[in-house]
């Protein structure tokens, strides 16, 4: 093997991993449905009235780990694996290091240990996703999301709307998607008096970060998308 066998000068033509947060009842499980051949690995009640391939919801952090691992190790034509959503998730998470440590909430655990001992799940989880990844699935996570504070070192603090899980994993998440999106209503306003139109909006989704909220994105995308994910996949496909 020499320099010339190692170096790599095309793109990697690959499914993406995409990370999905947004307001409640926004339609982000939806959304992901219209993935292609999607199969859902609930952990919330979130797919009523939805047709599509679905687990069980997981109710323990070993039933969801088992779930991957039948995804895994079987062979199936699934071409997409969906998250739903990782937030409740995280709180199977957290049960399973407060069973481990004998306490009522991971707060007890003291000194922010009880985060720290949850990573060793969140990397089981990443491992997996990675897992399927590379047998060629994409990745769809579904997040809530919350508003949380954010001090710049360069300005003012304000508010905006970030992923629902703590910090560690966000921060992880954020790493490892190559597209995170934020899904939310926008409202539609009466061109002549410029006044909104009650009970009227479409429901979209931000490829671009601002103030109000966080994304990232590897590929060219539109600033704003109609929520329906042929019309990311059709974006994704101008890029070379």
């Amino acid at each position: 093997m020499n320099l010339q066998d190692l170096i790599k000068t095309t793109r990697q033509g690959r499914p993406p991993r995409i990370v999905l947060h947004g307001m409640p009842s926004v339609g982000k499980s939806t959304w992901a449905a219209g993935a292609p051949s999607p199969i859902f690995l609930p952990t919330e009640d979130g797919l009523v009235g939805i047709n599509v391939s679905q687990f069980p919801v997981a109710q323990t952090l070993t039933e969801f780990f088992s779930y991957m691992d039948l995804l895994i190790n079987e062979k199936n034509d699934y071409q997409t694996i969906v998250i739903d959503t990782v937030d409740w998730l995280e709180k199977l998470i957290w049960k399973t290091v407060c069973e481990d440590n004998r306490v009522k909430n991971i707060e007890e655990i003291g000194y922010g240990k009880g985060y720290h001992f949850a990573n060793r799940y969140w990397e089981k989880f990443f491992a997996g996703l990675n897992v399927l990844h590379a047998k060629g699935a994409a990745i769809v996570v579904l997040a809530h999301s919350e508003i949380r504070g954010y001090n710049p070192p360069d300005g003012e603090g304000y508010d905006r709307f970030v992923l629902k899980v703590h910090k560690i994993p966000a921060a992880t998440l954020e790493e490892w998607a190559d597209i995170m999106l934020f899904a939310s209503f926008e409202v539609i306003v009466n061109a002549k008096t410029k006044k909104a139109i009650n009970n009227q909006s479409e429901r979209i989704i931000h490829t671009t970060s601002c103030p109000a909220w966080k994304t990232k994105k590897r590929y060219v995308l539109p600033d704003i998308l109609p929520l329906d994910f042929s019309a990311l996949m059709d974006a994704i496909k101008t890029n070379k």
